[in-house]
């Protein structure tokens, strides 16, 4: 069986997959970090994490500096946010704007 595949905010994910990301990026994950560009060619990055079923694209926010790189903007104390589950099924198009 072939796992499913979500792309979800940081700020959205549950107590458990939060203490899975610390447990597998211990030293921070920015060398983990993937850029990929959705439907109107802006930039997110995604760290991965994998559960037994499913394959996690987990998005961190970031901010462009004054020298044009990007700078992550993560808080671990983060409530709400949009609901940014999205199951990309079998055809994952990092394009997807959804």
């Amino acid at each position: 069986m072939e796992k499913k595949r979500v792309i979800k905010s940081l700020e959205n994910l549950d107590s458990d997959l939060k203490t899975l990301l610390k447990k597998r990026y211990p030293d921070g994950f920015e060398n983990s970090l993937m850029r990929l560009t959705n439907a109107k060619n802006e930039p997110f990055f995604v760290v991965p994490l994998e559960t037994e079923d499913t394959m996690y694209l987990v998005k961190i926010a970031v901010t462009r500096n004054s020298e044009g790189e990007y700078d992550l903007d993560v808080d671990d104390d983060a409530d709400g946010g949009d609901d940014d589950d999205l199951d990309v099924g079998d055809e994952y198009d990092p394009d997807f704007e959804g």
